[in-house]
């Protein structure tokens, strides 16, 4: 591959983003997640103290790291993408049946 190749390839691969927005997105999701996952336990403490379920907590979480997985998996096609996302999967399903059928 000439220079012009390299360019033109990596200009695809981007999409005309810089790698300034590309980091500032990673690192936004990734803040994004781990707020979520203090709310989260946050959450979770709170209702342990009080007798009260937190399924729903779980839901969401375990929605998060499926769709995390399932986004990446489509872009890398990695095996342990696959992987943990079916393990997250199932523990999503988990909880999801836990909480329609406890009612």
């Amino acid at each position: 591959m000439d220079k012009n190749e390299i360019l033109e390839k990596s200009r695809k691969e981007n999409k005309e983003q810089d790698e300034m927005e590309r980091t500032i997105r990673i690192e936004g999701e990734s803040f994004s997640l781990a707020l979520t996952l203090m709310v989260g336990i946050l959450l979770y403490s709170y209702n342990r103290l009080h007798d009260l379920p937190s399924d729903t907590i779980f839901i969401m979480f375990w929605t998060s790291c499926v769709s995390n997985r399932l986004y990446r998996l489509t872009k890398r096609r990695d095996t342990s993408d696959l992987v943990t996302m079916i393990i997250s999967l199932v523990i999503l399903v988990f909880y999801v049946v836990k909480y329609f059928t406890q009612g």
